[in-house]
């Protein structure tokens, strides 16, 4: 006599339901996460590009005019390229007060804007590059 294969043994207890079908996101969940990545890009480059603007400059530093809305007017920039039009002999933190420059220094005033801290000002001395 050949052996006859063993049946599964039932142990006691319903029946697993089966798994459910893997949910389908919405097209308009989708174009959310979509705009929400981009405003995250958009916002991550105006906070970089801001980091080489007028209000980080350090005497010695050497900018540039810039003609970008994103920017405050000056980029700081190296100055051994032929982008460095000016100089920045002295930063005067605390005062909008273009006086403070030396007789043939440029001024360049900033009042900076800070979310949660009151509002800064600075002024720039800048000297051509020559």
């Amino acid at each position: 006599m050949a052996p006859q294969p063993q049946q599964p043994a039932m142990h006691g207890g319903a029946p697993l339901p089966p798994p459910q079908p893997a949910k389908r996101r919405s097209p308009k969940a989708v174009l959310k996460a979509i705009g929400l990545v981009i405003a995250v890009i958009f916002f991550a480059v105006i906070w970089i590009t801001s980091l080489d603007d007028a209000e980080n400059a350090e005497a010695g530093d050497c900018v540039q005019k810039s003609s970008s809305s994103l920017d405050d007017g000056l980029k700081v920039v190296d100055c051994g390229t032929s982008e460095a039009e000016y100089k920045v002999s002295t930063v005067h933190n605390d005062t909008s007060d273009p006086t403070v420059c030396s007789q043939g220094e440029s001024a360049y005033a900033k009042s900076v804007h800070r979310r949660k801290r009151a509002d800064t000002n600075m002024v720039l001395c800048l000297t051509p590059v020559k």
